[in-house]
């Protein structure tokens, strides 16, 4: 890190980046070159990422047959430097423009040949990368943040020309150098660090602002109004921003990326309907139905793809929405519509068009509202494509005020909608596709062509990375026929049935497993819950009510802690953390996953929580009532907010003096944590016990500060325990007498947020 500042400091980095970017030029071929101009003529826009990304999965697909949707492994990436780009244009002018879009060319260099490795690099980049609206507002307002932002995307920079510069070698000097991971690790530990310099640098800004506010420093607001440009432009962007910020705060880009990293469909790309839908001129509806785990989200996030590269003109847009079982926010009819809206606007630059009653709402807007928005915004020959996944997880109520909310937007603007939903028995009279402007339906058949491919590639990508070994070579036909006679057409059971196998430590093993594979969905869950119970029979059951019953999908690090808690004991005890929270997952099998990218964990299809609840009419031990698991919920936060050290200040570290030949095994056992540092640390003090008069005082004080000295921030369950207590007891009223008086407890001492939530 010291040399990394060292060198930021000797040159502006600026300049430096600028340099970069000349030198990565330097080495473009003509036709290259003349595209990155291009590129520093028009910045890109937020519906270039979705374009690029989709080029990205486009040719992945081609050489990859049914895998690889890196693309969208790079979105959040990608809106870094897309929102650096919109900085250098808005707030600079021309002297940064070609600098912001010369860092996105450099984006779309053709990798394809270490694509995955790329987009691995780039998918965790984006965890930290910096995304924040309040950017563009503060930009002008601190040169530290400027100079932050010109390091990070200097370090990008460096990283695609390095890259670049390797795939130019010939096939035998990329086999004899080879990409060093070390070097790559290099890069990745530089993003991190200027990353969390713009964090730290725009949580300062933030709060300088609000202060400043609050005293209504108004000699300070007319010194910084006076002549300026930059104040101009700031009060025109903090109005837009409020503007998509009434609309909709909701994340609906998250959902839609987890559905399409799952694969590529090309069902809708084979039917008249689809193609004809596309091309129409007035608002219209495509339907598409099929059965539970017949790929319907996928094949929704897949069209999102194709319209992004469809759609060219400016006039025109393409919004999304993909409704999520364990996201109940997401299942509202307001925060549908809003996302919608906020989509539609999002691409307006200048919102000054906004009603005067806006600056006097301060409660959650109304379809009215948002309606009046779009018509003071948007010409009436305005286009776009709304892409709406799962309205058969709303409940009835909202689902008709959303279809009728819809219909009014598509009878005053042109909006070309496609909707999913799953036909069962008990909701197929609940939707009626009369109901929609102009409506055709596509029904997902069990043949479904895709299905084929799917196979073959899950086949190919497990037997390449040696999760599927086998003896004899023709077996892999044998399971790809199996698979295939046994889908009707149910995308989750192939992939269920493909995890199963890999298991499998022989030929006769997979043979007999063949023979014997589950009739559906249900079965299959059973078996998988069965086979994995016994490697971690305390916490299966634990595990399953928590993730099916969070207010929002939990981070990893937050159900390790909620893992730990033993409801009605108010001493919190790091010992009781678990070591390794995903060997735990492992005891649910392949029904709760973790988000490769967001890091939370989840159930892989909703149709699994429909089983956890009601067994899907079959006999289950597992099964649970929704009651029963708040409950566990309810009693765990109860708990957890009644720990003492949430009450109490963090005392100074004293760092002792311990001779390594003096101290008891069990203190330095009683000092670690298990997080990833800890085994640097609990090899440091194994090998210095071969160095008697070692001082490990100070290693036993690194290890104390991650163990027993955390502040409330870093207790990562804390968030979710204050924000969602009050869901989790209103679904579970009856209250054993120990969490009672724990609860009366909070209440009396205001621990928690006792707000009215809708």
């Amino acid at each position: 890190m010291s040399s990394v500042l060292a060198k930021a400091s000797r040159v502006k980095p600026e300049i430096r980046l600028a340099q970069a970017v000349s030198q990565f030029e330097a080495d473009l071929s003509s036709d290259q070159r003349a595209t990155l101009h291009t590129y520093g003529n028009v910045p890109p826009d937020p519906r270039d990422v979705m374009r690029l990304t989709a080029e990205i999965n486009r040719c992945a697909a081609g050489k990859r047959g049914s895998g690889g949707c890196f693309g969208t492994r790079m979105t959040n990436f990608l809106y870094a430097v897309q929102q650096f780009a919109a900085i250098g244009d808005v707030m600079i002018g021309g002297s940064q423009n070609l600098i912001a879009c010369g860092v996105w060319s450099l984006s779309i260099v053709n990798f394809s040949s270490y694509l995955e490795k790329l987009s691995s690099i780039l998918m965790i980049a984006g965890r930290s990368a910096p995304r924040y609206q309040t950017i563009a507002l503060l930009y002008a307002r601190s040169k530290n943040l400027q100079s932050h932002l010109a390091e990070y995307f200097i370090v990008v920079v460096g990283l695609c020309h390095m890259l670049f510069r390797f795939t130019q070698k010939s096939t035998f000097g990329q086999f004899v150098s080879s990409l060093s991971d070390s070097e790559l690790k290099t890069y990745q530990s530089d993003l991190d660090l200027w990353a969390n310099s713009i964090k730290e640098e725009v949580i300062l800004l933030v709060a300088q602002k609000i202060e400043e506010e609050a005293q209504e420093n108004t000699g300070f607001r007319a010194l910084w109004s006076k002549g300026s440009k930059s104040a101009s432009l700031e009060q025109k962007l903090k109005k837009r921003l409020r503007v998509l910020d009434f609309c909709s705060t909701y994340d609906y880009e998250t959902p839609w990326k987890q559905s399409r990293k799952v694969g590529n469909a090309t069902l809708f790309n084979r039917t008249a309907d689809y193609k004809d839908w596309k091309d129409q001129a007035d608002s219209c509806t495509l339907l598409y139905t099929g059965r539970l785990g017949s790929g319907k989200s996928v094949l929704l996030a897949n069209i999102v793809d194709d319209l992004n590269l469809y759609v060219q003109s400016k006039d025109s847009a393409v919004a999304y929405f993909f409704c999520r079982h364990d996201i109940p926010e997401s299942l509202n009819a307001g925060t549908i519509i809003g996302s919608l809206v906020r989509q539609l606007l999002r691409p307006i630059t200048d919102l000054e068009m906004v009603p005067k009653f806006l600056d006097d709402t301060t409660s959650a807007p109304d379809f009215e509202l948002l309606f009046s928005l779009l018509r003071c915004n948007l010409p009436s020959t305005y286009k776009a494509y709304f892409i709406l996944d799962g309205l058969d997880e709303c409940d009835y109520e909202e689902r008709k005020k959303l279809i009728l909310q819809l219909r009014q937007l598509q009878d005053a603007f042109t909006i070309l909608l496609s909707v999913s939903f799953r036909l069962e028995p008990d909701n197929a009279l609940k939707l009626s596709s009369e109901e929609f402007a102009t409506p055709r339906c596509i029904s997902i058949p069990e043949d479904n062509p895709d299905i084929e491919d799917f196979i073959d590639k899950e086949l190919e990508n497990c037997v390449e990375s040696k999760k599927l070994v086998i003896g004899n070579p023709t077996l892999i036909l044998e399971i790809r026929d199996a698979l295939l006679h046994g889908s009707q057409g149910m995308f989750l059971w192939v992939a269920l049935q493909i995890i199963s196998l890999c298991a499998m430590k022989t030929d006769d093993a997979i043979r007999q497993a063949l023979v014997d594979l589950p009739k559906d969905l249900s079965e299959t869950f059973a078996r998988i819950l069965a086979r994995s119970e016994v490697a971690g029979q305390p916490y299966q059951r634990r595990i399953l009510e928590l993730v099916t019953v969070a207010q929002r999908p939990l981070q990893v690090d937050e159900l390790r802690e909620a893992l730990s808690v033993v409801p009605g004991n108010t001493t919190w005890n790091p010992a009781t953390l678990l070591n390794d929270i995903y060997s735990t997952l492992a005891c649910c099998g392949s029904l709760v996953i973790v988000d490769e990218e967001e890091l939370t964990v989840r159930l892989v299809h909703h149709s699994v929580k429909q089983f956890l609840l009601t067994g899907f009419n079959t006999s289950t031990s597992i099964a649970f009532m929704t009651a029963e698991a708040h409950r566990t919920m309810r009693d765990i936060i109860v708990t957890y907010l009644n720990y003492g050290i949430f009450e109490t200040q963090l005392s100074t570290l004293v760092v002792p003096q311990i001779m390594t030949g003096s101290a008891p095994s069990k203190i330095i056992r009683s000092t670690l944590d298990s997080s990833g540092s800890v085994r640097n640390l609990a090899l440091k003090l194994l090998r210095s016990k071969r160095a008697p008069n070692y001082d490990v005082g100070q290693t036993l004080a690194e290890a104390s500060k991650l163990f027993d000295s955390r502040p409330v921030d870093e207790f990562h369950f804390y968030s979710y325990a204050k924000s969602c207590w009050q869901q989790h007891i209103l679904c579970a009223l009856e209250l054993e007498p120990v969490i009672n008086n724990l609860l009366l407890r909070l209440l009396k001492k205001r621990t928690m947020d006792t707000s009215v939530r809708d």
